[in-house]
């Protein structure tokens, strides 16, 4: 039998079991059993919960009335609030889902619409978020460690740019890149336990309600955050966020392929954009860089006539509950009337059939 070249050189073997000694402790380190001692967000489980969510769309609208709609949300915790009871009770014939994730991106929401389609789930209407967040190279970072496969990536090589194969790469191949071994927050949590089980039950709250809201997680509580720390808040974020703001042309692409693919497909897609703060929504909507992201709109529109505005900032006036968690977030027990006026816009511009 011949010897592989080089390989019989026994100095050779140090560096390669230097190599496989590191990735065994990239694996343990980032290891189911260890991450609660090192994690410090959420985040991951709300990605990865979203096959699930694909599971039983699947599994549902296999057997659906002929008649039922079905309506996925593509967004970001900004969706993720909407009322299903509300959902019911304004249309019962419609079949809701969610598949929003936090701060996702077009490209997110194209990869999840693509797998949707490739499973054969039937959707009518695609609620696609329109807020500039989502359009930032920013925006990508917890997908391109959570979320996408090679198949899709190998699809739109030529798309996404050198640092995001770059971050995708690392994450296929070292996992500490996804879960970096935090010994600070460890060394802390060995020395109170409790902090582990805390951890622990928040995350299987958070995947029994996706299970449950069918990937929304609503919070029906009523938040009173304080008009001075909203107003100091907004100020805050505004700076750090969005005065250096440069929205990304991957992300622009992956928001026309996702309007593109809806039409090929016959769905319906909403651009919907939350109800933000009052102060903090007026900071915003009075950078120069919305107005480029009104324009935008305005442009796709006209590209894709078929799609459908809906700007919450229109139905301020309308809106009787605007208790926020921060500027950023309508608090959920204020979500009701968002939910009953999505199903009054479709019914009057999208066909969703009246039931009452």
């Amino acid at each position: 039998m011949k010897r592989i070249p080089l390989l019989h050189r026994k100095i050779l073997w140090i560096p390669l079991g230097i190599a496989a000694l590191l990735l065994v402790w990239d694996r343990i380190l980032s290891s189911e059993k260890i991450r609660p001692y090192t994690e410090t967000g959420a985040e991951y489980y709300f990605y990865n919960m979203k096959d699930k969510v694909l599971s039983t769309m699947k599994k549902e609208t296999d057997s659906k009335k002929e008649d039922q709609k079905v309506l996925t949300f593509f967004g970001t915790s900004h969706m993720g609030e909407f009322s299903l009871e509300e959902f019911e009770k304004e249309s019962p014939g419609l079949i809701v889902y969610n598949l929003s994730g936090p701060s996702a991106p077009y490209s997110f929401h194209n990869f999840t619409l693509e797998k949707l389609l490739s499973r054969k789930i039937p959707l009518d209407y695609a609620i696609l978020e329109y807020y500039p967040d989502s359009g930032t190279d920013f925006a990508n970072r917890y997908p391109l460690r959570y979320s996408y496969d090679f198949p899709f990536f190998l699809r739109y090589w030529n798309i996404f740019s050198t640092n995001e194969w770059d971050s995708f790469l690392k994450a296929k191949v070292f996992r500490t890149s996804v879960f970096p071994p935090r010994f600070k927050e460890a060394f802390s949590r060995i020395k109170n336990p409790g902090e582990v089980q805390q951890l622990v039950f928040i995350r299987d709250i958070l995947i029994n309600e996706s299970d449950k809201f069918k990937g929304g997680i609503p919070n029906g509580l009523l938040a009173n955050t304080p008009e001075d720390k909203l107003g100091s808040e907004s100020e805050r974020i505004f700076n750090e966020s969005y005065k250096n703001f440069k929205s990304s042309k991957v992300q622009e692409y992956f928001l026309r392929n996702f309007l593109n693919t809806a039409r090929e497909n016959h769905i319906k897609v909403v651009l919907w954009t939350p109800l933000l703060y009052s102060t903090f929504s007026e900071k915003v909507r009075s950078a120069p860089f919305f107005q480029e992201w009104i324009d935008l709109r305005n442009k796709l529109i006209q590209e894709y006539p078929e799609t459908l505005v809906l700007d919450m900032e229109e139905y301020r006036s309308r809106m009787k509950c605007q208790k926020f968690i921060d500027p950023h977030h309508l608090s959920g027990g204020c979500y009701a009337e968002p939910t009953r006026f999505l199903v009054e816009f479709l019914q009057e511009k999208g066909n969703l059939p009246k039931t009452r």
